[in-house]
């Protein structure tokens, strides 16, 4: 509680600034303050629930959520946390909450800041993985396929009942790694060893068929597929089926009752592109030919009997019913184009064309050719990403042309009449009055030169080699910069971003970009408000995502969006705006393959997000 008092001591009427949800609590989970727009969201009053215990409030949360903050208290930062709307009384909106230390100017973690963001489509998805899980038992039951998970971290194993009637054992089983595994046979034994040490070291999936002894000593053939799944580098858990199978599968059976159809095909194998036929009632493989094969990596097994919906993409499937309509009307079908993962995990591009053909019995199928057209492919979007750097390089140019004729040419009039002025004036007076004006021209000619000399540096620097960078070590560099700016205006930075996040950029532009965002977010803040600048960052695939939000005066977007990043476009009457910065912060950005967006709302505040390129 001593901890609870001493934060109650700090100001927090900032809080009212935020444009953002945010609520704050306190090392004994009571609510200090909340934002504006945070309460609006969960339509709550703060006079009414400032010193609430902020679990008591969400008590279809209590379990996970308190142990949530309390992993906060002890320093983790940006906990992720999802507010199922349904399961609660609040709001009617999913959400994600980021949980975060909140410390005092000394260091000391004094109570947590909570976050509430929409939840991305992303984020939902590795967030539902557990009720697709249920999903998949329900499923499993009517297949027969049995579906577990091992934990890593905890070293659990965790099955449905389906796995204990293919082992044989009672429903109250309780499994391990070593036990599931000692019910495999032979060789079975160390296959199934040997392809969970490789998921776990190596990420590498499985997909086998192996002996089993169930607990009756019955020896039965069974399928297994494991997927581990990575944090940070790390295996934490793997998850997959079980299905008990005939030996073969049945698909020698099916490929014998096939000879007869494929003999009227004799140049099929000879053929030296890819080769598929299809049965046109059902949509199943019939045959490949060896080039389809080699194409594809898989083995023949892997296609026979398959419907083709399995190995193509929505960019096919959304088509069917147009290409049936081709099929009969012209007994073939324009070409289509879809991306197809390989064996190798190897994304080909290709070309299917298809042909109907009908044989012995009146019986239709389908001949397809499949063509590689990956080479091509990355030909052609070479070919435009080269049209559209040099369409980008002249527009460029362009500006420059426009920048030189236009204004170094007003600087040159303005030099011509000044000197022709201060030649015919005779008294002292007006002389000096316009040598003080000669004075600000020169000065004004050289800022639009030094101007001039930015953007060239951004360009003759693209070549220069990035670099992996702590990005909050190069965040500390900027605040001791504009701390004397911070203090002036009673100015807050509020840093949300992780001590081991790292980005990779070139140092000079990173030092660049957060020193022209964080002194727009104070150059441009409102009067009546002291200016609050919050830094977030986000991870995906391809891209680390600083994220930088503030109160300040706000773009109208509508109005002014697309002049935004455009050389010497400002947007407020202020005397220090060049309208050059965020040209340049544009620039260095896309000079690192990486790109800016923005949100603003005027008079509410700007979010830039600045997303550097992780290659």
């Amino acid at each position: 509680m001593l901890k609870s008092k001493n934060s109650s001591s700090f100001s927090l009427d900032w809080i009212n600034q935020i444009p953002s949800s945010i609520a704050i609590i306190d090392t004994g989970f009571n609510l200090m303050s909340a934002s504006p727009r945070w309460l609006a969201n969960f339509q709550l009053d703060l006079d009414q629930i400032e010193g609430e215990n902020f679990i008591s409030l969400f008590p279809e949360l209590s379990q996970d959520l308190s142990t949530r903050l309390k992993y906060s208290l002890d320093g983790l930062r940006d906990i992720k946390f999802k507010y199922n709307a349904k399961d609660c009384h609040y709001s009617s909106e999913d959400s994600i909450w980021h949980l975060n230390p909140w410390k005092d100017g000394y260091g000391n973690i004094i109570g947590v800041i909570i976050k509430v963001e929409p939840i991305s489509k992303t984020e939902e998805l590795e967030l539902e993985l557990n009720k697709t899980k249920l999903l998949l038992n329900n499923k499993s039951s009517v297949a027969k396929i049995g579906s577990w998970e091992l934990d890593i971290i905890n070293n659990s194993l965790h099955w449905t009942p389906i796995v204990n009637k293919i082992y044989g054992l009672k429903i109250d089983f309780e499994p391990t790694l070593e036990k599931a595994i000692a019910f495999y046979v032979d060789d079975s034994k160390n296959i199934i060893q040997k392809a969970v040490d490789e998921a776990i070291n190596l990420g590498k999936p499985w997909n086998i068929k192996a002996q089993l002894k169930q607990q009756n000593g019955n020896i039965i053939w069974v399928n297994t597929i494991g997927r581990p799944k990575f944090k940070d580098g790390k295996c934490i858990r793997i998850i997959g089926t079980i299905q008990k199978v005939d030996k073969e599968n049945q698909i020698d059976v099916q490929l014998s009752k096939l000879e007869d159809e494929l003999n009227e095909y004799p140049l099929f194998e000879k053929i030296p592109q890819g080769l598929a036929i299809v049965d046109y009632e059902t949509g199943r493989f019939i045959n490949v030919n060896h080039q389809f094969l080699k194409l594809s990596g898989f083995d023949k097994p892997t296609f026979i009997n398959k419907s083709f919906k399995k190995f193509v993409n929505s960019s096919v499937t959304g088509k069917l019913e147009s290409l049936t309509d081709q099929l009969e009307e012209n007994g073939a079908f324009k070409p289509v184009k879809f991306t197809f993962t390989n064996k190798l995990r190897h994304h080909l591009n290709l070309k299917v064309t298809g042909n109907l053909v009908v044989g012995k019995n009146n019986k239709k199928s389908i001949l397809c050719t499949v063509e590689n057209i990956t080479t091509q492919t990355k030909l052609e979007k070479k070919l435009k990403n080269t049209i559209s750097a040099s369409r980008e390089k002249n527009d460029q140019l362009l500006n420059f042309a426009h920048m030189v004729s236009h204004n170094l040419k007003t600087h040159a009039t303005n030099f011509s009449l000044l000197l022709n002025f201060l030649n015919d004036e005779k008294g002292l007076t007006q002389r000096n009055k316009y040598m003080n004006m000669l004075f600000n021209a020169s000065d004004n000619l050289s800022e639009t030169i030094k101007g001039l000399r930015e953007i060239v540096a951004v360009k003759s620097n693209v070549n220069n080699e990035k670099k992996s960078l702590n990005l909050n070590e190069s965040v500390f560099v900027v605040e001791q910069n504009v701390a004397g700016l911070l203090k002036q205006t009673n100015g807050k930075i509020i840093n949300e971003i992780s001590d081991d996040t790292t980005i990779k950029a070139l140092p000079a532009y990173l030092n660049s970009i957060l020193t022209n965002c964080i002194t727009n977010s104070i150059k441009y803040r409102c009067e009546e408000k002291k200016p609050i600048i919050i830094l977030s960052v986000q991870e995906d695939k391809n891209y680390t995502t600083l994220s930088v939000e503030d109160n300040g005066l706000g773009i109208d977007l509508e109005k002014y969006g697309d002049q935004l990043f455009g050389l010497y476009k400002t947007f407020h009457r202020n005397k220090e705006s060049r309208g050059i910065g965020l040209y340049i912060t544009k620039n260095q950005m896309e000079a690192m393959n990486g790109k800016i967006t923005v949100e603003s709302t005027p008079g509410q505040g700007s979010i830039f997000r600045f997303h550097f390129n992780k290659k």
